[in-house]
């Protein structure tokens, strides 16, 4: 590792020939497994087999073909050198990641940055507004490694001789591939990059980590300062007015009796008895 922050949880899934597996590692298996199986089948069955693999809502709420809610990340034959990347990407920075948080949150990110698009596009096809099957594996690694530069911003690394920090890096790929998107009118996978990108930020960002972007968290505490404020000054001059109301009603029982209320100061008065009774009795 080349970083000291590791959470207590970070420790192997399995071991294999006396080898420690972690998390990053077997996703890094399955994905370099399911990239050589799927080119083998291409091969043999034809390129049919991708579509089987794509997602698509209505074959996912039509005809309960959920698998298709985790293969669409599958990088096909033809992306090998885009894989090749991605692999590269997740098994540095995911593992970094994957040490800082652990290996159940890790877990958890990493579903999310899976299943929460694909569940967003099902809703959008069911809506009507999106009729594509749809293939793309970068996004769930690009969203590991805006986990990253969340957690480790200002660190430098160097990216095709380029040396920027994490949250440079963070910020140039987003504005590349989202302009690579728009150019080819690849609205899903514009999509999907977002989605991916706050489900990065916004998981590390939930546990209490990084220090990246913090003008969003800043603004969203700030707001509620403000709204806590104005609840408590609230419920101050509430209290002024019931008060000043109380000893209005006591001070005309001095002078003219309890007979001289009327029905709306006697039930003032009763409830104001029943929350000091309710206030001794904590």
């Amino acid at each position: 590792m080349l970083y000291h922050e590791q959470s207590e949880d970070y420790r192997p899934l399995f071991w294999m020939g006396g080898r420690p597996i972690y998390v990053n590692t077997f996703l890094l298996i399955l994905h370099i497994l399911a990239f050589a199986v799927t080119a083998l089948a291409v091969s043999f069955l034809g390129g049919e087999v991708l579509s089987t693999m794509g997602l698509g809502n209505y074959e996912v709420v039509h005809y309960g073909q959920i698998w298709r809610l985790v293969s669409y990340i599958i990088f096909p034959p033809e992306t090998a050198i885009m894989f090749i990347f991605a692999m590269g990407f997740l098994f540095y920075f995911g593992r970094q990641v994957e040490a800082f948080v652990g290996r159940k949150t890790y877990i958890n990110l990493y579903a999310a940055l899976v299943l929460i698009p694909s569940l967003l596009f099902c809703l959008l096809g069911v809506l009507g507004y999106w009729h594509e099957n749809y293939m793309g594996g970068y996004g769930s690694v690009f969203g590991v490694f805006i986990a990253f530069a969340t957690l480790y911003p200002g660190v430098e690394i160097c990216i095709w001789f380029v040396n920027l920090t994490a949250k440079g890096w963070a910020y140039a790929l987003l504005a590349v591939l989202s302009l690579a998107n728009i150019a080819f009118h690849q609205w899903i996978d514009l999509g999907a990059l977002w989605c991916d990108a706050a489900i990065g930020y916004g998981g590390m960002r939930l546990i209490g980590a990084g220090h990246g972007m913090a003008w969003l968290t800043d603004w969203l505490e700030e707001r509620q300062a403000r709204k806590l404020a104005r609840q408590r000054d609230f419920k101050i001059l509430k209290d002024t007015t019931a008060t000043e109301s109380i000893d209005a009603i006591l001070e005309k029982i001095s002078k003219h009796g309890v007979a001289s209320l009327n029905a709306k100061e006697r039930a003032a008065l009763e409830s104001a008895r029943t929350n000091l009774i309710k206030r001794d009795q904590r």
